[in-house]
């Protein structure tokens, strides 16, 4: 921990020695940059972006689960879905997301549903793959010993595969919502008012990088606590997936 609060200094430091002989307009000085968080932070409007960027977010990514997670149980557990859905899925890894942004406003506009609709996109190309092959991680073994036991196929799902799987999907849940603060600054370039992507787009247009810099480090930074807290409850739920990990 010390180390990195080091390396964090430092990089501060070194921003602050360069800014000082660089033009403000490609590197603000970091005093600059707080004094525009604390502007913001002091009249609450930094909440108010944060919380529509972050609404957008979490609504595209539930979205993404809800559809994922059965569409990757068919696939598990069908070999004719496997066979028919599981190379489409995979190929969704090299889909080009952007791509999708000038098609979405033509089909459905410029308001708040073309904007969770390319959120949703941009997080279920990757969550999709990732539930499949946390899926096929579960031994065969094990679903094969349910079945004979008496177990129903819905059973293997609800007692072997969910409760083994449960925790790397959460896991892949969380780094979905990572991957959807990473596209907020393209989805957030038209027709909208609030947002931290919104804030960027503007400052840029009006050559405010100060505010540019200030909303990148204010989305690393909520990332970074979303990420981890919900790690740690994921962690706190699932002890018995992480005993070992404690052991080593």
């Amino acid at each position: 921990a010390i180390c990195t609060l080091l390396t964090f200094i430092a990089i501060i430091f070194i921003w602050y020695r360069i800014s000082l002989t660089a033009n403000p307009l490609f590197i603000p000085n970091p005093v600059t940059v707080f004094n525009d968080f604390l502007i913001l932070l002091d009249d609450g409007v930094i909440f108010t972006h944060l919380w529509y960027t972050f609404r957008r977010i979490m609504i595209a990514t539930c979205i993404s689960g809800c559809i994922a997670l059965p569409l990757g149980l068919l696939v598990r557990n069908s070999k004719i879905a496997k066979a028919t859905i599981y190379p489409v899925i995979m190929l969704l890894r090299y889909v080009p997301v952007t791509a999708f942004y000038p098609l979405l406003i033509m089909w459905v506009g410029i308001d708040e549903q073309m904007k969770i609709s390319f959120l949703f996109i941009a997080t279920f190309v990757y969550m999709m793959p990732s539930v499949v092959l946390s899926l096929e991680e579960v031994n065969e073994q094990l679903i094969d010993t349910g079945l004979t036991i008496g177990m129903s196929r819905l059973q293997t799902i609800t007692r072997i595969q969910l409760p083994s799987t449960l925790p790397a999907i959460l896991n892949g849940f969380v780094m979905m919502v990572g991957i959807g603060w990473t596209y907020c600054a393209v989805v957030e370039t038209i027709n909208a008012r609030f947002g931290l992507g919104y804030i960027i787009h503007q400052s840029t247009a009006r050559g405010k990088t100060d505010l540019v810099f200030m909303s990148i480090i204010v989305i690393m930074i909520v990332s970074f606590i979303f990420d981890n807290v919900c790690k740690a409850i994921i962690r706190r739920i699932f002890r018995w997936r992480y005993v070992n990990d404690k052991a080593k």
